[in-house]
């Protein structure tokens, strides 16, 4: 079902949302540039960063369209615990949060929630996914910095 605003039909091409696209463009190149000009021990203070940022969109278009409110608050609310968790003692969980963001951009592309932009939720799969594996490879590759849990 469109909704009045289109957040089902828009296409990436279109000019339409071009605030949206722009925004999306930025946070997409903002995730390595911050990285790469960040000192290297910020590593999971960024992500963390990063999650919270992609966790503000589907509860905001969710009050807009006055639709599955509760859900979407309640995913992005579980899925920041999940990465603070993470922060608080294991980096690993904060991966599992920003893949469990890729999960729900899945779900809601396949009708879950509210309704939402294609290609925006299949971008934000492909970030999510990319992103939390190149997390799990500095982890798994030892070059993260060594913090000990509670390095908050």
């Amino acid at each position: 079902m469109a909704s009045p605003v289109g957040w089902s039909d828009d296409h990436l091409w279109s000019r339409r949302f071009l605030w949206l696209k722009m925004a999306s463009a930025g946070y997409v190149l903002a995730v390595p540039l911050t990285h790469y000009a960040l000192p290297h021990g910020w590593i999971w203070h960024i992500a963390f960063g990063f999650l919270l940022a992609m966790l503000v969109t589907y509860p905001v278009a969710a009050r807009l369209q006055r639709r599955a409110v509760p859900l979407e608050t309640a995913v992005s609310l579980g899925l920041a615990g999940l990465g603070l968790l993470g922060l608080l003692t294991t980096p690993w969980l904060l991966v599992v949060a920003i893949f469990g963001h890729g999960l729900w951009d899945l779900a809601k592309h396949l009708g879950a929630g509210c309704g939402f932009f294609r290609w925006y939720l299949l971008g934000c799969l492909a970030v999510d996914w990319a992103y939390a594996g190149a997390l799990a490879t500095v982890l798994l590759t030892g070059s993260a910095a060594s913090a000990p849990p509670g390095f908050l």
